[in-house]
C-alpha cells in the first residue's frame, strides 16, 4: 500500500535578474521555494579596486596575527596567505540580509571548526541520506557524490534527483571550490579558480563576492538513498513499505550495499504524522538502529499555526530528533527555537496493552540552526519537478536562499555526528562501542548548549533534584555544540573497561550494560564547590525490523547522582532523572557542596516486554563537570523575518498527503 507526503521549504530574498526572476517564481510556486539565480560565475581578469583594497587590508591584518571577518565578504569560506601559511574559514552560510551571502557561518556557529583544526572532516565516515529523491551531483558543491540506493521499482536512469534531497545533501557534505591544504596533511582535490575568489554580478551590476559553501562533514562519503515511487505536480510523493524498507535497510545493514561497509550515520528529512512513534516506518527505523547500532538523525517536522507534535520517524525512540533554531538576525543569532519547529510532549503507545497515553514523552533530542540558509539548488525535471521545466538550464550555480525547515537542522546534527564518528574511527580504532549510536547520542546531547528558557522539569523534591521529563519539549538537551562535543568525546575518560562502570575523570563517556538488581556506579572523585554537573544516559528501545515482530521490549533505566562517604560507599541521593516513557535521562544542575560524587545507572523495570526478554540493557553515558554558569533567562519573543514552511503533512495510510495551508 502506498503513501505520499508534501514538502515545501521556503526560500526568499531572491536577487536574480528580472528576467530570471519570473522564471524562478514560476518554478518556486511548484516547489514552495524561491531559487536564487547565482548565474554562472564570472571570474574577472582584474578584481574591482575596492575588492583589492579589502583583500590587501585583510592580508595585512593577518600578518599582524588577526583574522578579519569582514561583513563585506559575502561568503561561507575565504582563504588568505601570510608568510606561507594558509588559514581558512568555511561553512554553510546564512542568507537573510542584503547583500545575501554575508550571514552567519553555520559550521563555525555550531563549533565544527574544533574538528577541522584537528584534521577531522568526516573522511572515515559514511552518511546515508534517506529522502524521497536523490542528491544531484551536478551541483558545484556535490560533484563528489557517486553512490545511489533505491529499490528496483524506482526508476534509476537517470537517478531521481530532487531539489529537497539536494539541499539536504549540501548541508551534509557540500564541498568548497577552493584547493586548500587542511591540517594535518589533508588536501581538497577539487577544481579551483586561479585566485581565491569568484566574483559574480547580477544584471543590475551588483557584485557578489563568493567562495564555497562547505557542509558539516565535507569529506564524508555520502550514500543517497531514495524511497519515492513517484512525485505529483504539487511536490508530494508516493512510497511503499517495500521502497521504504529497501532504502533504509540497504544503507544500514553491513554488506548490503558495499562489501564491508554500512552507513555510520543516517539522516532523514521527511516524515508523516505519528505522534506515538508506533507507525510501521518509525518502528522499522528503530529496529534497524537497534540491530546495527547506527546513529540515525531525523527532522522533528514543521508546522504552521498551533504547535504540533514531533512526527514520524523522528517520533520513534532510537534516533536523534532535531528541532530548528531561528534566526540569523536575532540576538543572539539562532538563540531560540523556530516558530515552525515541531515539539513535544508526544504520546506513548503501549503495544502490549494497546493503549495510548497522551502527552508524556519529550520527543525532541537536539536543536540546530534551521532558518535563513543558503543551499544547493536543483532545478531539473525529475523528483518534485517531474514534468516541469528546468529554469536553470542545468547550471550548477543555483542556490536556495533563506531556506527554512527542520529538514536542514537535521543534517547539521547528522554532519556533526559524522565528525564524531570520524574521530572515533581514528583515536578509538577497533572499539566499535565508540561509534555506537547510543554513545554518539549521549555525547551530542550532553555537550549541547542550553537555550534561553530551557526547562526539563527539574525541581527539588525532598532535597533531591528530580526530573520525570528528562528533556526540554522544544529543544531537547539544547543547541548543538560541536566544540564541546569534541572535548566531551576526546578528553578525560573514553569508555571504561568492561561494561560495568568504575572510576572516571570529570569528563568522558562510556558504553555499558546494566542488569536488574545490579546498578552500575561511576565514581567521579572529589569535586569542589561551585561546579556544575551535566549527565546524559541514552539507550535503545528493543524493536525488530522483521515484518512480523517490530516491538520487543522497552527497558526503563534511571540516572542518579550520589555523594560518597569517606570509604567510597553511597551516602546521599542528590539528583535523579527518572522519566518512564523516554529512553533518554538527562540532568544539569549545580552540585550543592564539595564532596565525592558518583553517577548510578539503574535498571528500574520495564515499560513493556512482549515476551520473556533478559532484563539487561546496553547504553551510552556521557558526563561533564565544569564551572557553574548562569541559568538562561526566558526567551524573548522571536522575530521571524520570512514566511516559514512545512515539511510534514497529515498522514493516513493509503491516502495522499495534503499540503497544509496557513
Amino acid at each position: 500500500m502506498g503513501s505520499s507526503f508534501s514538502t515545501t521549504e521556503q526560500a526568499t530574498n531572491c536577487r536574480a535578474p528580472s528576467g530570471e526572476r519570473a522564471r524562478i517564481a514560476r518554478r518556486a510556486r511548484a516547489i514552495g521555494a524561491t531559487a536564487l539565480d547565482c548565474k554562472p560565475w564570472k571570474k574577472p581578469t582584474e578584481p574591482p579596486a575596492r575588492w583589492q583594497m579589502r583583500r590587501r587590508g585583510r592580508e595585512l591584518l593577518g600578518c599582524l596575527g588577526k583574522w578579519w571577518l569582514s561583513v563585506a565578504l559575502l561568503v561561507a569560506t575565504y582563504a588568505f596567505v601570510c608568510l606561507g601559511n594558509t588559514a581558512v574559514v568555511y561553512g554553510i552560510v546564512s542568507s537573510n540580509v542584503d547583500p545575501i551571502f554575508n550571514g552567519v557561518n553555520i559550521n563555525e556557529w555550531v563549533g565544527a571548526e574544533q574538528f577541522y583544526v584537528n584534521g577531522y572532516w568526516g573522511q572515515r565516515a559514511v552518511i546515508a541520506n534517506v529522502e524521497a529523491g536523490h542528491v544531484w551531483n551536478g551541483h558545484m558543491t556535490l560533484e563528489h557524490v557517486a553512490d545511489y540506493i533505491n529499490h528496483s521499482s524506482i526508476a534509476a536512469t537517470p537517478p531521481n534527483y530532487d531539489v529537497h534531497a539536494t539541499a539536504v545533501g549540501h548541508v551534509l557534505v557540500g564541498r568548497s571550490d577552493l584547493n586548500v591544504t587542511l591540517a594535518p596533511g589533508i588536501t581538497f582535490t577539487i577544481p579551483a579558480p586561479d585566485s581565491y575568489f569568484y566574483l559574480a554580478s547580477d544584471s543590475a551590476g551588483t557584485n557578489y563576492n563568493w567562495s564555497a559553501f562547505t557542509g558539516l562533514a565535507p569529506m564524508a562519503t555520502l550514500w543517497s538513498s531514495a524511497l519515492a515511487t513517484g512525485f505529483s505536480s504539487d511536490g508530494s510523493f508516493s512510497t511503499t513499505n517495500t521502497t521504504i524498507r529497501y532504502a533504509y535497510q540497504t544503507a544500514m545493514q553491513p554488506n548490503a550495499f558495499k562489501s564491508g561497509q554500512a552507513a555510520h550515520v543516517v539522516n532523514s528529512s521527511w516524515g508523516f504524522s505519528d505522534p506515538s512513534g508506533s507507525g510501521y516506518t518509525s518502528r522499522l527505523v528503530d529496529g534497524l538502529a537497534y540491530a546495527y547500532g547506527t546513529t540515525v538523525v531525523v527532522a522533528a517536522g514543521n508546522h504552521l499555526g498551533a504547535m504540533q507534535q514531533v512526527t514520524g520517524p523522528a517520533s520513534g525512540y532510537n534516533s536523534i530528533a532535531v528541532a530548528a533554531l531561528a534566526s540569523d538576525t536575532s540576538t543572539p543569532a539562532y538563540g531560540s527555537v523556530a516558530a515552525f519547529s515541531n515539539a513535544g510532549p508526544n504520546d506513548f503507545y503501549n503495544p502490549k496493552t494497546k493503549t495510548t497515553i497522551a502527552g508524556v514523552r519529550a520527543a525532541v533530542d537536539l536543536a540546530a540552526p534551521g532558518a535563513n540558509m543558503t543551499l544547493a539548488y536543483y532545478g531539473g525535471t525529475t523528483g518534485s519537478n517531474a514534468g516541469g521545466t528546468d529554469i536553470t538550464s542545468g547550471s550548477p550555480y543555483y542556490f536556495l536562499v533563506d531556506a527554512a525547515g527542520t529538514s536542514f537542522s537535521s543534517p547539521v546534527v547528522a554532519g556533526g555526528a559524522a565528525l564524531l564518528v570520524d574521530v572515533g574511527l581514528d583515536i578509538y580504532a577497533g572499539n566499535n562501542a565508540a561509534v555506537d549510536g547510543r554513545v554518539i547520542k549521549a555525547v551530542l546531547l550532553n555537550s549541547a548548549a542550553k537555550t534561553a528558557g530551557w526547562d526539563n522539569g527539574q525541581s527539588l523534591l525532598g532535597g533531591v533534584v528530580t526530573t520525570t521529563q528528562s528533556l526540554d519539549y522544544a529543544v531537547g538537551a539544547g543547541a548543538l555544540d560541536l566544540g564541546k562535543a569534541y572535548a566531551q568525546y576526546t578528553a578525560g575518560t573514553g569508555d571504561v573497561p568492561g561494561l560495568g562502570g568504575g572510576s572516571v575523570a570529570s569528563i568522558g563517556w562510556d558504553y555499558g550494560q546494566v542488569s536488574e538488581g545490579s546498578p552500575n556506579w561511576y565514581n567521579l572523585g572529589s569535586v569542589e564547590s561551585g561546579k556544575r554537573l551535566t549527565a546524559t544516559l541514552a539507550w535503545f528501545v528493543h524493536r525488530s525490523f522483521t515484518p512480523f515482530q517490530l516491538d520487543v521490549q522497552f527497558a526503563n533505566l534511571d540516572l542518579e547522582v550520589w555523594t560518597l562517604d569517606g570509604i567510597g560507599s553511597p551516602a546521599a541521593l542528590v539528583a535523579q532523572s527518572q522519566s518512564i516513557y523516554n529512553n533518554v535521562e538527562h540532568l544539569q544542575f549545580d552540585l550543592p557542596y564539595a564532596s565525592d560524587y558518583a553517577l548510578r545507572v539503574l535498571w528500574a523495570g520495564e515499560v513493556y516486554d512482549m515476551g520473556v526478554t533478559a532484563n539487561t540493557e546496553r547504553y551510552g553515558l556521557a558526563w561533564r563537570i565544569e564551572s557553574a554558569i548562569p541559568v538562561p533567562e526566558p526567551a524573548a519573543a522571536m522575530l521571524v523575518a520570512t514566511a516559514l514552511s512545512l515539511m510534514i503533512a497529515r498522514f493516513a495510510l493509503g491516502l495522499r498527503w495534503k499540503k497544509m495551508q496557513r
